[in-house]
């Protein structure tokens, strides 16, 4: 049996360079996710919610610094210490974020069809046709009305 915990953080210090000095966004945040539970993080804005979820992500922009004595862990990985390219092979297909901003997720002069087919392309192994079977299934899933006319 598998003690290892699906996602791990231990002490997330994340701190922000600025015209007025580093400011630390996050200190010291530690939790466990096992597999088949479900974590919320709460709290008010500015708290540091998207920051935390941002760096176990690895989306932090260039001016943020995550502390040396962080640990991310993502099935017993460490995303700290991964290539941008290996970190892009997990993110999206074996772990996601959903942004809080829905206008910066899916552009809305595009049909909506087409952008998940090109996740699904991005982060699964499968064929364009296949794709697009899934994302209709999908849309029927969550009851999206006349889910053909997304494409």
């Amino acid at each position: 049996m598998n003690t290892h915990p699906l996602l791990s953080v231990k002490n997330l210090t994340v701190s922000f360079a600025t015209n007025a000095g580093v400011i630390d966004a996050v200190k010291n945040v530690s939790f466990n996710l096992q597999k088949g539970e479900t974590l919320a993080i709460v709290g008010e804005s500015g708290s540091g919610k998207s920051v935390s979820t941002s760096a176990i992500m690895q989306l932090l922009p260039d001016n943020a610094h995550i502390s040396d004595q962080s640990e991310i862990r993502f099935e017993n990985l460490s995303l700290l210490t991964l290539r941008e390219s290996d970190m892009h092979a997990i993110r999206g297909g074996r772990i996601g974020m959903i942004f809080q901003e829905p206008m910066t997720s899916l552009n809305p002069y595009l049909q909506v069809g087409p952008q998940v087919i090109e996740a699904l392309l991005c982060h699964q192994n499968i064929a364009k046709s296949l794709a697009k079977k899934r994302v209709l299934e999908l849309f029927e899933l969550v009851h999206l009305p006349n889910p053909r006319q997304a494409y």
